[in-house]
């Protein structure tokens, strides 16, 4: 699994023991089983015999709206629930706390507990996630859904411990289509000229190359600003972000292809969670399971309202053909050569979403 000189820029921050850090982060570790701790009014037992009151500090830069907001609200309630109110979860949404690649630094720090974050910006550390967004990979979100959960995929998210996070679960954000104020996409030939904001990724750039897409960077935060000024000419963008953020004010057409996926993962510092007790590793992993599958239930549905959303505001919807798909299919073969040529989970990974 490929590393990048960013990693070191935290090694030696996990040889320290912190307490209190910018964000306002607390130690949660749990008291030690022997000798037994003394019961304080800040404490509470559950069940399970832990006793520590736990306060998880979690980010989002995106809004409650998304599959991804969706899946953090449910698990803060869930957590809550179960644990009898020990542990709590104070939420910061839409960017309050950062955007993704500062959240996952944060994550990494130990500054922050947990945040859910786009698996895309993980690529300036590792490819290990690439996998979960190779393009026109899966069938539909029930086949994601099973392959999120697969041994192949878990394979996945324990590599990332290397960079200090514990992933428990990962969502679906909404398929990628192509979105543009200068003309329908109906073939490769019709993304010449126009330029697209694509995802920072090294993946995502690679493929966006092997189809011949102009593709520009731009922050997310921008991209609505960059539309209007004409700094880019469209977007690879799901429905749900185009509808949420206001997208449509700005764009013209929508052409479906379900690119990639677009994937989000619920993300905890390691060192924080391997010093909880077991029953609460064991509750977080429980609550975790639970609301990524209730994010994924809903996540067609709202894609499908988005869909029609952005009909009834009047962009205009298209859909690339059978014939003219497979080109893009075909073309992104030497992508998929690439990276599942030089990692062997990747290629699992690959090689178990086919065989379903």
């Amino acid at each position: 699994m490929k590393r990048f000189q960013k990693i070191m820029a935290f090694v030696s921050v996990a040889a320290i023991s912190v307490s209190v850090m910018g964000c306002g982060a607390v130690s949660n570790k749990p008291a030690a089983a022997n000798p037994e701790p003394k019961k304080t009014e800040a404490s509470s037992t559950d069940d399970s015999g832990s006793e520590a009151e736990i306060k998880i500090i979690m980010g989002h830069e995106g809004n409650d709206d998304l599959p991804d907001g969706i899946l953090s609200l449910k698990f803060n309630e869930l957590i809550e629930e179960k644990s009898g109110g020990r542990i709590k979860v104070d939420y910061k949404s839409n960017g309050t706390l950062g955007d993704e690649d500062e959240l996952l630094q944060q994550v990494m720090k130990g500054s922050i507990q947990a945040a859910c974050i786009s698996t895309s910006t993980f690529s300036n550390y590792t490819d290990e996630l690439d996998a979960l967004q190779m393009p026109f990979l899966y069938k539909d979100y029930e086949q994601e859904r099973i392959a999120f959960q697969s041994d192949e995929a878990r394979a996945l998210y324990a590599n990332i411990e290397d960079l200090g996070v514990k992933i428990t679960d990962v969502v679906e954000i909404g398929s990628r289509q192509f979105a543009n104020k200068v003309r329908p996409i109906t073939c490769m030939e019709d993304l010449k000229g126009i330029k697209m904001r694509i995802v920072p990724s090294t993946l995502l750039s690679d493929v966006a190359a092997a189809i011949g897409m102009t593709s520009t960077p731009v922050a997310y935060s921008e991209i609505y600003s960059s539309l209007q000024s004409g700094v880019i000419d469209g977007e690879e963008i799901n429905l749900i972000s185009i509808v949420s953020n206001s997208h449509d004010e700005v764009l013209k057409y929508v052409s479906i292809i379900d690119f990639y996926s677009f994937t989000s993962a619920l993300s905890f510092n390691l060192d924080w969670y391997n010093s909880l007790s077991a029953e609460d590793q064991a509750l977080i992993s429980e609550c975790s399971a639970e609301a990524m599958n209730y994010a994924m239930d809903q996540c067609e549905k709202i894609a499908d309202d988005s869909l029609q959303t952005c009909i009834d505001r009047g962009l205009e919807i298209n859909y690339i053909d059978d014939a003219e798909k497979q080109r893009f299919i075909d073309a992104c073969d030497k992508v998929y050569e690439k990276y599942t040529s030089r990692n062997e989970n990747v290629k699992a990974y690959v090689d178990y979403v086919r065989s379903l």
